[in-house]
């Protein structure tokens, strides 16, 4: 699967929507202050529908990518259904937070894990936003937004007109 920065394609919500974190303090697990921004990338791929985000984490301090982090928000179930494969290896890649293993991560890159499952996908607003981001993001690519998962209705059941018997 490629995936194109958001930025690329929407800047100005880039620049009014990406998330930064910044650190005060050295943490806990030893990540040092500074700010740490979410730059979002998505697949590209027509026709894909995978449901998930990179996060590049790149720091104020270094100017560098430090990690680069998955994030697919459906359900097990849905990745099992997507992938046509229930290989739990496979399916944990594709769901929740994880390190991206294509992608070249520095020694913080746990730590920044850690930091974006603690603080920003604690945030359901900005889960929220993220998921806008991607419809954004493949009504470009495909044209169209993406299919919404409908909450269906049980039918109604009509009240059967009684038959009157002789």
């Amino acid at each position: 699967m490629p995936y194109a920065m958001f930025v690329e394609h929407f800047p100005e919500v880039a620049k009014r929507e990406t998330r930064m974190i910044s650190l005060l303090q050295r943490s806990s697990s030893g990540l040092e202050p500074g700010d740490y921004s979410l730059l979002e990338m998505f697949c590209d791929e027509p026709g894909c529908d995978c449901r998930r985000v990179m996060f590049c984490v790149v720091t104020s301090r270094t100017k560098d990518v430090e990690a680069v982090v998955a994030y697919g928000w459906e359900s097990r179930d849905f990745y099992v259904k997507w992938m046509g494969d229930d290989d739990p290896n496979v399916i944990d890649e594709l769901q929740g937070p994880v390190l991206n293993l294509a992608s070249p991560q520095s020694k913080q890159a746990p730590a920044i894990l850690e930091l974006i499952e603690t603080v920003a996908l604690q945030d359901d607003a900005y889960i929220e936003r993220i998921k806008r981001h991607y419809s954004l993001f493949r009504e470009k690519v495909d044209g169209r937004r993406p299919l919404a998962k409908k909450a269906t209705k049980p039918r109604e059941k009509k009240p059967r007109a009684r038959r009157r018997t002789r």
